[in-house]
């Protein structure tokens, strides 16, 4: 007979010796399946890694991470691919860890809950929890969605005005982590009062997927359900679904009857949304399309075992249609729960190949005001746009989703009645700029009156973080000054910064709109160098020309290490360092010296003339023609579009931060379209080897250059000094005469030179137009 593991890494048959179960599969570029496996629902977005690994347990998952850490791969995760953004088809992705094998569904005694592996989708759990013990979540009607986000990002459903979101059912979650040190572990956290990782367990209740770890099991279980039954754990299904399909033609709604559909919809669901309503078993979506793809089609559903339902569903339609003057096609059926459940959705297939797609969304507590309704009326009549495929939704919700605080989970938009989707698909990528135009517009004139996003306030409660849209962290979409956590997340992001900076304190898991790292905890368990007598300015004349004046007065610095950065020539040879280069802050050379000889024609331009004078003797020396120049890199001037790379080699860490900004708009200015920069900053969230200037963590270089540049990564790597062991105790000596800071030479980092090195963080960046 065959025995499986808990997490069925191998099976042993007795009486032999245990036999290794299946192991991951491994698809790199050269395998047929690669091409599949490398983008997910969004056709917009392709991803290039090194290969994806399809894992088939928790075991396999943490040996898949750790290979990919201890190679210096970037890692990502897909569960179902339903993501909008390119959080996983990121070209600085290197290794896809894919939880598709993983989509078992099982009673786990030992918790007395459903055990549902992060694989599995939201189409296989209805069918499972249904056909084993008639029981369901309130999951979404897009089957072929993977529960892995779905579940972390909060879950909404036809049957969440009944019974709460999909997180709200939460028992407990097994995540793959890395700790300070790291290590890969794995960790199983529960919504028990008295469990240590009780925080893990909470962040999984709607911060979305990307921030923590990987996920790779949940166990659900609803509140105050006792017993050791799984059919009495969960959310019982209603028997059968009396169902309405309701189709108006744009025809028949010009601007006065669309106005009255939209505003009665939406005011039925303001005065039947309490938690405990009466009206809570029903559910509606409206779906406005735009002309040249058809007309409005609201989805209606309610347990049809109730005695009033055919009357509650006749007042339902009476009041949305209530002085409207337009008799709509109206198709009603009665269907078997699991048949009903997803007659909305795209069905387990997923939607129609080859979509491109964009996403956005509101948390909707009131009712559009006429301004908003007519707004809508024109983008969706727009004759000069054809997009068959774009529409809005407006879905009901409220009911028992707004019982719960805003704090006892990580979902906190906790008042809101319906939750809005705006989307674009189409399949022509020479398309892209006219159907992002087309739905970048509608919202930004929709939300016009709080700087073009949904800021939280008497009638919008933010964005849903399961709908990620990255415009809500570009000033140049959000023009509200609220900050894109802040629509996500509101009260809740400092907790969900203290949970990252416990469970992913080295960043592993990020992408562009991930929890970031708290900058006041970044090194609270590694101490570093104190800071305070790191001047806010550098003067880097004064550095180089030594305090006395003159060239014999000039000190050796740390950076002057004789030749290129190691980190910048590898940056070169993976072929990231093309074209015309600016070497900004470009000290004594050496870097600018080395990619002249490369090939590249090159600017270098740094503030101090003592520093340039040095360099051009360098340069000269080993037959290198750069273009040097003394200059303000804050404020460059005649270099307007001029290069394809820039390189900033330990610039930007020595600014003052109200020059940051100026700085990184400076570089734009001279960068051509499409161009890359390629920034080296000190890391903070690593031990210094010696004091030197400010330290910036991940999290922050992704804000502050994100808001200038489009951050495709930031990895670590290292840098090399010229300080050997007795030269970093000399430099402690000088910079703490008080004793402030003691020498830390044991275990101190050297490279092949004996010299110590120093990480740092290299951000790679597009420019955005």
């Amino acid at each position: 007979m065959s025995v499986g593991t808990a997490d069925g890494d191998t099976t042993a048959t007795a009486p032999g010796r245990p036999r290794p179960g299946p192991g991951p599969v491994r698809v790199g570029p050269e395998d047929p399946r690669y091409g599949e496996l490398v983008r997910g629902d969004n056709h917009r977005f392709t991803g290039a890694p090194d290969h994806v690994e399809l894992v088939r347990s928790t075991g396999q998952v943490a040996d898949a991470l750790g290979r990919a850490l201890a190679a210096g791969k970037r890692v990502a995760v897909r569960s179902g691919g339903h993501c909008p953004e390119a959080f996983v088809a990121d070209p600085a992705v290197e290794v896809v860890i894919d939880l598709s094998l993983m989509s078992r569904v099982s009673y786990d005694p030992a918790l007395n809950a459903v055990a549902i592996e992060a694989g599995a989708t939201v189409g296989h759990v209805y069918k499972e929890l249904y056909r084993n013990w008639n029981v369901t979540l309130p999951a979404g009607v897009c089957t072929a969605v993977g529960v892995g986000g779905h579940i972390s990002g909060g879950g909404y459903g036809p049957l969440s005005r009944l019974h709460g979101l999909v997180a709200d059912h939460l028992y407990a979650v097994e995540v793959v982590h890395v700790d300070r040190a790291g290590r890969v572990r794995t960790v199983t956290a529960t919504r028990e009062p008295d469990d240590p990782h009780r925080q893990l367990w909470w962040a999984h209740t709607g911060a979305g997927g990307g921030n923590f770890g990987i996920v790779t099991r949940y166990w659900m279980r609803s509140p105050g359900a006792d017993g050791a039954d799984p059919a009495g754990l969960l959310p019982r299904p209603p028997a059968s679904l009396l169902t309405a399909m309701v189709n108006w033609s744009w025809e028949q709604c010009e601007l006065p009857a669309f106005t009255g559909l939209v505003r009665n919809f939406m005011a039925w669901h303001v005065a039947n949304s309490e938690p405990g309503s009466p009206s809570a078993g029903l559910f509606a979506s409206l779906w406005v399309r735009h002309r040249s793809g058809g007309g409005l089609t609201m989805f209606v559903q309610t347990d049809a075992t109730e005695p009033d339902a055919p009357a509650r569903l006749d007042a339902f339609l009476a009041a949305v249609g209530e002085g409207v003057g337009a008799r709509p096609f109206v198709l009603r059926r009665e269907l078997p729960w699991l048949t009903a459940c997803r007659y909305m959705g795209q069905g387990d297939s997923g939607p129609v190949m080859g979509a491109r797609l964009k996403t956005k969304a509101a948390y909707l507590r009131g009712v559009y005001t006429d301004e908003q309704i007519a707004t809508l009326y024109r983008w969706f009549q727009r004759e000069d746009y054809f997009g068959r495929e774009s529409l809005m939704m407006l879905n009901g919700y409220g009911g028992a989703i707004n019982a719960v605080a805003p704090a006892d989970t990580a979902s906190v938009q906790r008042d809101s009645v319906i939750k809005a989707a705006y989307s674009a698909a189409w399949y022509d990528e020479n398309e892209d700029d006219a159907h992002l135009a087309w739905l970048r517009g509608l919202y930004s004139e929709l939300y016009a009156g709080t700087g073009g996003v949904p800021v939280p306030g008497e009638l919008t409660d933010g964005s849903y973080i399961n709908y990620p849209d990255v415009d809500l962290a570009d000033p140049e979409h959000n023009r509200s000054g609220v900050p894109w956590h802040q629509l996500y997340y509101k009260d809740n992001y400092a907790a969900l910064q203290a949970v990252k900076a416990a469970w992913d304190p080295r960043d592993v898991f990020h992408h562009a709109l991930s929890v970031r790292l708290p900058e006041d905890d970044m090194t609270k368990d590694d101490p570093t160098y104190p800071t305070a007598h790191i001047p806010e300015h550098y003067d880097f004349r004064a550095i180089y020309e030594g305090e006395k004046g003159g060239k014999e007065a000039r000190p050796v610095q740390p950076w002057d290490i004789g030749r290129p950065q190691p980190a910048l020539v590898a940056a070169h040879d993976a072929g990231t360092i093309t074209g015309d280069v600016l070497d900004v802050g470009c000290g004594l050379g050496d870097n600018a010296a080395f990619l002249a000889g490369r090939g590249h024609r090159v600017t270098a331009v740094d503030v101090a003339e003592a520093a340039v004078e040095e360099a051009r003797r360098r340069a000269k020396a080993r037959g290198a023609e750069v273009e040097f120049a003394v200059a303000d890199a804050t404020r460059l001037t005649g270099y307007g579009n001029r290069f394809d790379t820039i390189v900033d080699s330990a610039c930007f860490h020595s600014l003052a931060e109200d020059e940051r900004e100026r700085y990184l708009r400076a570089l734009r200015e001279a960068a051509r379209p499409g161009a890359r920069l390629h920034m080296f900053c000190f890391a903070q969230e690593f031990e210094a080897p010696f004091p030197g200037p400010h330290r910036h963590t991940a999290a922050y270089l992704r804000e502050v250059v994100g808001g200038v540049w489009n951050v495709l990564s930031v990895e670590p790597a290292t840098f090399a000094s010229s300080l050997g062991v007795a030269d970093i105790a000399a430099l402690i000596r000088s910079e703490y005469p008080d004793g402030g800071a003691a020498a830390r030479l044991e275990g101190l980092p050297l490279d092949e030179h004996g010299k110590a090195t120093m990480p740092v963080w290299h951000v790679t960046a597009e420019r955005r137009d």
